[in-house]
């Protein structure tokens, strides 16, 4: 029961936000698509190709009169959906203390040879003449 409801529900998410729902104007492809053979002079009818390429490459076929019946085939118009999201957030405060500051007096010794050679200090020096 839970994967037919899912199914039904992802069939209408994709027909509504997506071109899927183009699928639906089928039965009124089939519909005109019947006229066509119908009204075609010699009697071997239009084909299925023709058809499609009558109605979907060459737009001066067809009088104005008739570009509405043709409006209501699949892909022929452009549908374009947006999707918005809104959201609202809750502001929170926040405060906060500047910590007390605490002095360390340390005694440290201090010497030069802690931090300086001259191993390394002569890598930097210009080259000499001998």
């Amino acid at each position: 029961m839970k994967k037919t409801i899912a199914i039904l529900f992802l069939f209408i998410f994709l027909c509504a936000n997506t071109e899927i729902g183009q699928l639906l104007k089928l039965p009124n492809l089939v519909e005109h698509f019947t006229e066509h053979h119908d009204q075609d002079e010699d009697k071997h009818g239009i084909s299925f190709l023709d058809f499609i390429a009558i109605h979907y490459n060459d737009s001066q076929h067809h009088s104005n009169q008739e570009k509405d019946n043709h409006q209501s085939l699949p892909f022929k118009t452009i549908n374009q959906s947006v999707n918005t999201v809104l959201a609202f957030e809750n502001i929170t405060e926040f405060s906060f203390r500047k910590p007390n500051t605490i002095s360390v007096n340390s005694n440290v010794p201090f010497s030069p040879e802690f931090y300086t050679s001259d191993v390394f200090a002569c890598i930097w020096l210009p080259p000499k003449l001998s």
